[in-house]
């Protein structure tokens, strides 16, 4: 089998661009945890979240709409994490964002999407980020916590 094609980057400047997340879940928890220690704009659709979301929500942390995702939700985007529980809702938000030439992450169905979120360790000095190949999301969550444990008390 051929090594799928990759090309890695760091984005910058979320702020300014919509992130949508679609899925209340831990999964969707963890993709706005990401989001927010850089710094993005974030909107969450779930008809229910968990409680950390629905702090952030509260403190205008981020804009949760609480309803079932449908088609148009993603008008604004400028990237989007697919998250939710229901296979035939993750199917429908991501065919949209492709539609509208998003970039789109689908947590429970990767090479649907056109973009990885890899694991990530950040320290004041540096951002490390570590991908897999899709379906091996272990491998690099293993590789960040040795490299973290590594940079323990090191200087970048």
């Amino acid at each position: 089998m051929p090594t799928p094609s990759r090309y890695p980057i760091t984005l910058i400047h979320l702020e300014s661009a919509l992130a949508v997340v679609v899925g209340g879940g831990i999964v969707g928890e963890r993709k706005v945890r990401g989001l927010l220690a850089a710094n993005a704009r974030i909107r969450l659709i779930a008809p229910a979240s968990t409680p950390a979301l629905a702090a952030w929500a509260e403190s205008g942390q981020i804009e949760w709409i609480q309803k079932e995702y449908q088609a148009g939700d993603l008008a604004g985007a400028g990237i989007v994490f697919v998250a939710t529980n229901v296979r035939a809702v993750n199917r429908a938000a991501t065919d949209e964002a492709l539609s509208r030439g998003l970039l789109v992450n689908v947590a429970d169905a990767p090479t649907e999407g056109n973009f990885h979120a890899p694991a990530v360790h950040r320290t004041d000095e540096a951002v490390i980020a570590i991908s897999s190949y899709a379906g091996r999301p272990g491998i690099a969550t293993r590789l960040r916590a040795r490299i973290a444990e590594f940079l323990v008390g090191e200087r970048i």
